[in-house]
């Protein structure tokens, strides 16, 4: 085993793909962003896409923009900073 290899394996034991993906969708789009659209792109279910949103608005990650029918997702700066250091890791 190549030594990428091992650190795509070690990045796939400790990292999730689907949580950082949402983190650099959320980051990377330059329109509003809804869970929906976070499914649609990343390929994942919308109800796990939503325990996602839940998990990281706990953990200070993500807020809030909009009524509460249309919520626009956005990363806080302890978001930013968090996939900041992920993306360093990949």
């Amino acid at each position: 085993m190549a030594l990428d290899d091992s650190k795509k394996s070690i990045n796939k034991l400790f990292l999730h793909d689907k949580p950082f993906l949402l983190l650099k969708v959320i980051n990377d789009s330059r329109q509003p962003v809804y869970a929906a659209m976070i499914s649609k792109k990343i390929d994942c279910s919308y109800a796990y896409i939503v325990r996602l949103i839940k998990m990281m608005n706990k953990m200070g990650l993500i807020y809030f923009d909009g009524s509460n029918h249309k919520k626009i997702i956005n990363l806080t700066q302890k978001g930013k900073k968090i996939l900041k250091f992920l993306s360093e890791i990949e």
